[in-house]
């Protein structure tokens, strides 16, 4: 084996591990585990303005005063493709969910739809950060 050889199979190695750790470190990013959404309406307000950039983690688990952001694919008074942003206020023993808006004057939310399930919605996630305008 002369040397030449030598010194082409190592930088081939190491071109394959650069590879490796680029793609193993865009996936890992958090940047990348992340959404982000535009805020509309005004039924989350004064936590939520209209025009406020949201991000979105799909990945956590919704709790008990989360705000996530999801769509509502059988409400028959709202359309499946309208992203809607609440406040999860409580959840029963199945799973289901009971979201409001923060301006419950201004919102249409679990008072109108009831008990959303997770048939019922296309969850999109949980809200870790909020950009105001």
């Amino acid at each position: 084996m002369n040397k030449g050889d030598f010194s082409k199979g190592f930088y081939l190695i190491v071109f394959v591990v650069a590879v490796i750790f680029l793609i193993v470190g865009f996936y890992f990013l958090p940047s990348s585990r992340y959404d982000t959404f535009l805020g509309t309406g005004n039924s989350m307000e004064p936590t939520l303005f209209d025009g406020n950039e949201l991000t979105v983690d799909p990945k956590r688990e919704p709790e008990q005063g989360d705000i996530i952001v999801f769509s509502c694919q059988t409400c028959p008074s709202i359309s499946s493709d309208e992203i809607l942003t609440k406040r999860l206020y409580d959840i029963d023993k199945n799973g289901c969910y009971w979201v409001l808006g923060d301006n419950q004057s201004n919102s249409f939310d679990s008072r109108d739809m009831g008990w959303l399930c997770y048939d019922d919605i296309k969850l999109y996630g949980v809200v870790i950060d909020i950009k105001k305008q």
